[in-house]
């Protein structure tokens, strides 16, 4: 790959902004204000801490939060702990930090959790800083907190009990019949599962090209056949599967990625996330065998992507779900 993972974790961010299908995320603030404070979440698979940002950011969280955020990635955890109290202080925050207190590292010595406590700056201080306005819900409870542990563990290995599940494009990636019950796990009496960006079974092009549907499909095949978990429908698959695990739906609809340039140009770092799928599905078809599609076909259609890539004019989609479902 060109660039690192990190790299492309932090590129989607603008790019999960616009996908996140705002009525299920509000129905998932709605049902954590209910809660008894501090509400506890845990998120799963985190990388680099984008969604911790976002949800502070947009006041989608109540005042007083526990939130335990993992990876097994132990430069994604790292990268996180740089971005995400820059993050929350752009929001309005102060951000203290404070290092595992058994002083365990993982890796390069990279800490195995870090603790750091967020407060909304007091309104009447912010002044004309629009971005503060966003955390203006709750400046005014001298109690609001947000304390967020950054970890390196393994989303499936670790024990505790949260209010809600956070999930972000990871049960596409696992399989769902081992998943869903280690999430519930997780969770208290009527906990809560935020899924959202789930992929469901569309990645598709502009302008459109007579390989497209071959190479979609062989993309998918491998997802299906070849990876060792997760699926080409995941999405749809997580909806269904729920409810027979004991779980009610509480809200579920589409969030589809779209990226393309804006006069020439792709808006912030969002080529290299085209940039990062191409890669990704070179590799996967070369994994695939194929004797529908030769070696050379497949060579001139990526060749032509990147081409249009350069160039500024390829449109990429594709389809995702987002779910809220609550554990019975």
């Amino acid at each position: 790959m060109t660039d690192s993972i990190q790299s492309y974790l932090e590129a989607k961010r603008s790019v999960d902004d616009r996908a996140l299908n705002r009525r299920v995320l509000e129905r998932f603030t709605a049902e954590l204000s209910g809660r008894p404070e501090p509400v506890r979440i845990l998120e799963l698979g985190c990388g680099v801490g984008t969604m911790i940002a976002r949800l502070a950011e947009w006041g989608s969280l109540p005042a007083r939060v526990s939130y335990r955020a993992v990876d097994r990635d132990a430069a994604s955890i790292e990268r996180a702990r740089e971005l995400v109290p820059a993050w929350l202080e752009a929001s309005g925050y102060t951000v203290d930090r404070s290092e595992s207190a058994t002083g365990e590292t993982v890796g390069d010595g990279v800490p195995k959790s870090t603790t750091l406590v967020a407060r909304p700056v007091d309104a009447k201080d912010s002044r004309t800083d629009t971005s503060a306005d966003r955390s203006a819900a709750n400046a005014d409870r001298s109690d609001a907190r947000l304390e967020i542990t950054l970890e390196v563990a393994d989303a499936f290995e670790i024990e505790d009990e949260g209010d809600a599940v956070v999930a972000a494009a990871l049960l596409d990636i696992v399989a769902l019949e081992d998943a869903v019950p280690a999430v519930a796990d997780l969770l208290a009496d009527d906990g809560l599962c935020y899924a959202p960006i789930t992929y469901d079974g569309a990645t598709t092009f502009a302008p459109r090209d007579r390989l497209d549907e071959r190479i979609e499909a062989q993309y998918h095949r491998h997802m299906d056949d070849i990876r060792d978990e997760g699926s080409s429908r995941a999405g749809s698959a997580l909806v269904a599967t729920l409810p027979r695990h004991g779980w009610d739906v509480l809200a579920a609809g589409g969030s589809d990625w779209l990226v393309r340039s804006v006069e020439g140009s792709y808006p912030g770092d969002e080529r290299a996330v085209v940039a990062r799928v191409l890669e990704t599905m070179a590799d996967a078809l070369e994994a695939v065998p194929s004797p529908e599609l030769d070696a050379g076909a497949r060579w001139r259609w990526f060749d032509r992507r990147w081409r249009e890539l350069e160039d500024g004019d390829l449109v990429y989609v594709a389809h995702n779900l987002d779910v809220l479902a609550r554990v019975q």
